[in-house]
C-alpha cells in the first residue's frame, strides 16, 4: 500500500502575495509515512471540495491568530494581526472534512480552528483573560520543551503517548474556552489552559495546542502523533 496523501494547510500573507510553510510539518509527514501535499489559501469553494476528494488526511498547521469576531467578540488590544482569507478557507476545509469523516491534526492554531469549527470559543489572549497562567510564549527555541501537560487516561492520545504527562513547547496567546460539543478535551497544563482534545467518536480527529512537529525528532512521543495519525489514513 502507498503513502496516504496528507494535505497540509499553508500560511498567507496577504501583503507579500506570499504562502509559507515551516518545513517541519512536511518533513514529520514523511518520517511517519505520509505522502505531504501543500494546500494554497483559497476562496473557491469548489476547490476545497476537490482538494478533500483527493487527500486521505488533513493536517492543520499553526500561524497567527484567529479574527474573534468569528465567535462573537470585539478584539482586545492583544490581538494580533489576522488574516480573513486563511480563517474562512480553514473554517470551511473543516466543516467539509468533518463531515466526511476524514482523519484530521491540528496543531497550535489548527487545535484552535477544529474547536470553533465546530461551535467553540476562544480566549483571544491568555495573559488578559485567564488568572495565573503558565508562561505559553516561549523564548527557547522551538525544539525544546518548556512546559508539561497532563492527559486523560482514557483518551486516544494517552493510548499514543502511553504516558499520563509528557513535556511539550508552548508558543501561543490564544486557546481554547468553550469547547465544541464534538469534542472531549484530553490534555491541560497545570494552569487549567486546554492543551489537546479530541472527537468524542468516529475518525480519528485530535487538535493539540503545542508544536510536534519541532520535537518529534528528540520525542517519541510526539513522533508517535504523527505516526497514529498516518496510520489511520492508510485505512
Amino acid at each position: 500500500m502507498g503513502r496516504p496523501l496528507i494535505g497540509i494547510t499553508t500560511n498567507h500573507d496577504d501583503r507579500e502575495k506570499e504562502l509559507r510553510l515551516r518545513r517541519h510539518y512536511v518533513e514529520a509527514v514523511i518520517a511517519a509515512g505520509g505522502l505531504p501535499v501543500l494546500l494554497p489559501v483559497v476562496a473557491d469553494h469548489e476547490i476545497v471540495t476537490e482538494y478533500l476528494a483527493r487527500i486521505d488526511g488533513l493536517l492543520l498547521t499553526g500561524g497567527g491568530d484567529i479574527d474573534p469576531l468569528l465567535y462573537g467578540e470585539d478584539p482586545l488590544p492583544e490581538n494580533g494581526r489576522l488574516d480573513p482569507l486563511r480563517d474562512d478557507f480553514e473554517l470551511g476545509l473543516v466543516r467539509k472534512a468533518f463531515e466526511r469523516g476524514l482523519n484530521i491534526l491540528g496543531i497550535c492554531k489548527g487545535c484552535q480552528v477544529l474547536n470553533l469549527a465546530l461551535g467553540g470559543s476562544l480566549y483571544q489572549d491568555l495573559y488578559r483573560q485567564k488568572a495565573a497562567v503558565l508562561k505559553h510564549v516561549q523564548e527557547a527555541p522551538r525544539w525544546y520543551p518548556t512546559h508539561r501537560v497532563r492527559i486523560k487516561r482514557n483518551s486516544h492520545l494517552y493510548r499514543i503517548v502511553q504516558q499520563e504527562f509528557i513535556k511539550v513547547n508552548s508558543i501561543h496567546h490564544q486557546a481554547i474556552k468553550e469547547v465544541s460539543p464534538f469534542f472531549k478535551v484530553v490534555a491541560y497544563s497545570a494552569d487549567g489552559v486546554i492543551e489537546a482534545i479530541e472527537k468524542k467518536q468516529g475518525a480519528f480527529v485530535l487538535g493539540v495546542q503545542w508544536h510536534p512537529e519541532s520535537l518529534w525528532k528528540s520525542s517519541w512521543e510526539n513522533y508517535n502523533i504523527f505516526r497514529e495519525f498516518i496510520k489511520k489514513c492508510r485505512k
